[in-house]
């Protein structure tokens, strides 16, 4: 019969255990570093590193508010309740600008022909763009203290802009100069003598066929 020596299946058994709680400190150890590392590495990235920005523009404008069409050029003009313009020309060609004050544009009017364009805005303000450049820009501004702009008209060719008011009264801009002319048709002056009460605001503005040297006019409460 074999004899059987306990004393050193205990002592293999010793050294085993010992052998591996030295791995599992010296694992720990290495975590312990490398935890260590990962916290000395500065954080670079910051919030003000980001920003968000429009790259693409798809579909129609939202809340459109004024359109305008330059049958010449072929340009489209739309016009938004914020404030903003947006420009079609032939397939895959279009522009967008944006109105400083952000008011809703209530009228747009192409100078046919010339590269240009008047926004109304519900400001009380009128812009004349210019539609030449690359980057379409606005040339001059005008801005109306007194009275509320609710139409404007520009005829064919002509250097004369017209502007109804809240008031029922036309005023006259220069185009060409984007000033007031100093000549206002009086509402009182522009219906029936017969009639006393005030027409109200002016809706409708448009060239009389009839004759080159009139224009028709329409207010809430009187006809042309």
């Amino acid at each position: 019969m074999r004899k059987f020596n306990i004393r050193k299946v205990l002592d293999g058994l010793t050294a085993a255990s010992s052998s591996s709680s030295s791995s599992a400190a010296a694992s720990a150890q290495q975590q312990a570093a490398a935890g260590a590392r990962d916290s000395d590495i500065a954080e670079t990235l910051q919030s003000e590193h980001f920003q968000l920005c429009k790259t693409v523009r798809h579909g129609f404008p939202y809340q459109p508010s004024a359109l305008a069409f330059d049958p010449v050029q072929k340009i489209l003009a739309v016009g938004t309740q914020t404030g903003a313009l947006r420009l079609f020309g032939r397939p895959g060609v279009e522009c967008y600008c944006q109105h400083d004050s952000g008011a809703a544009v209530i009228q747009l009017q192409f100078l046919i022909n010339e590269g240009a364009l008047v926004s109304a805005l519900a400001d009380d303000t009128l812009h004349l763009w210019n539609l030449r450049q690359k980057r379409p820009a606005i040339l001059h501004s005008l801005k109306f203290n007194r009275e509320r702009i609710t139409f404007c008209h520009l005829p064919f060719q002509s250097k004369w802009l017209y502007v109804g008011t809240e008031r029922g009264n036309i005023h006259i801009v220069n185009v060409e100069s984007f000033t007031l002319s100093g000549y206002v048709i009086m509402w009182n002056k522009a219906i029936e003598l017969s009639s006393k009460s005030h027409p109200g605001p002016v809706v409708h503005i448009s060239d009389n066929p009839m004759d080159e040297g009139k224009i028709m006019l329409m207010t809430r409460d009187f006809d042309v």
